[in-house]
């Protein structure tokens, strides 16, 4: 298969994200998993200015054959000078990932546009692109009640949202095909739920026994039909056409080569019923400590 369309999520590198992630990433580590990226051509690196420290551990690296995309943070309040700002963080992360342009740019808190000077920073954004510094300028996505307000009154290359097996929203809702009619690029993240969706029925943590039932029957189902969640997960994905952009997680360099190895396995196997449209079970941001 061709590895064009998976992109390196590095929100992980950082400390304490996803379930299983509670240390970090080291250098060494990090060495490790680009010499499989290089190795399998998988070129394209998603990260953000948010992820604490990790576009610098990214800059240790020889990103000159990567595409990368990187995130500008929410707005902070009250801030007097949007361009000096928006300036400062755009140089700190070329600076940082040792880099001279990027493939693109989101806005990490698109609701940002919707406020008082939204119409200031799309235009900082667009003057990006005029600069060459950027190729396509987009919006990450949670929230889908205010995709459709920015949509109307901004245009974007790219959209960023989450899709897998427990959240379909991009699908249910027809997202996928009114983005597409735009003609805009659909990045989709999350696509392990941030490790849950591989985690073993026994050792899920204690914030999502409430939702024992749906994790009951992803377990029975994957087993009943012989295929890992990891493969049910990609087989999910890969089922969109659509789908320009595939972020993909990892913990390890054993696992990256995992995810490789199932990419030449795709089949349709996956469970049509099985998802939830509860926002504390599908939105990493409402999770209790875990």
């Amino acid at each position: 298969m061709n590895l064009g369309k998976f992109s390196l999520g590095t929100a992980n590198f950082a400390k304490t994200y996803g379930v299983e992630n509670r240390n970090g990433f080291s250098n060494v580590k990090i060495k490790k998993i680009f010499k499989i990226l290089k190795k399998n051509k998988l070129r394209t690196i998603d990260t953000a200015f948010s992820y604490k420290g990790v576009e610098k551990k990214l800059g240790n690296q020889n990103l000159s054959s990567f595409y990368i995309y990187t995130k500008v943070p929410k707005m902070p309040k009250k801030c007097k000078n949007i361009k000096k700002w928006f300036n400062k963080i755009i140089n700190k992360s070329l600076i940082d990932l040792n880099v001279k342009k990027f493939e693109g740019v989101y806005l990490h808190y698109p609701e940002d546009l919707l406020k008082k000077n939204g119409n200031i920073l799309y235009k900082n954004l667009l003057n990006l692109k005029k600069k060459k510094i950027v190729k396509k300028i987009g919006i990450s996505i949670y929230n889908y009640s205010v995709l459709n307000k920015i949509l109307n009154k901004y245009k974007f290359d790219a959209v960023q949202t989450p899709l897998n097996i427990f959240d379909r929203r991009l699908i249910v809702n027809r997202y996928l095909e009114k983005l597409k009619k735009k003609n805009i690029e659909i990045h989709v993240r999350s696509i392990f739920l941030q490790g849950i969706l591989l985690t073993n029925f026994k050792k899920i943590p204690n914030y999502f026994k409430k939702w024992n039932k749906i994790f009951l029957l992803w377990e029975k189902w994957c087993k009943f039909k012989n295929i890992s969640k990891l493969q049910c997960c990609l087989n999910f994905i890969l089922n969109y056409k659509n789908i320009d952009k595939i972020i993909i997680g990892v913990q390890n360099q054993k696992q990256l080569i995992q995810i490789i190895k199932c990419l030449g396995q795709v089949s349709k196997k996956y469970p049509d019923k099985i998802f939830s449209n509860n926002s504390e079970l599908i939105d990493p941001r409402k999770w209790k400590k875990i």
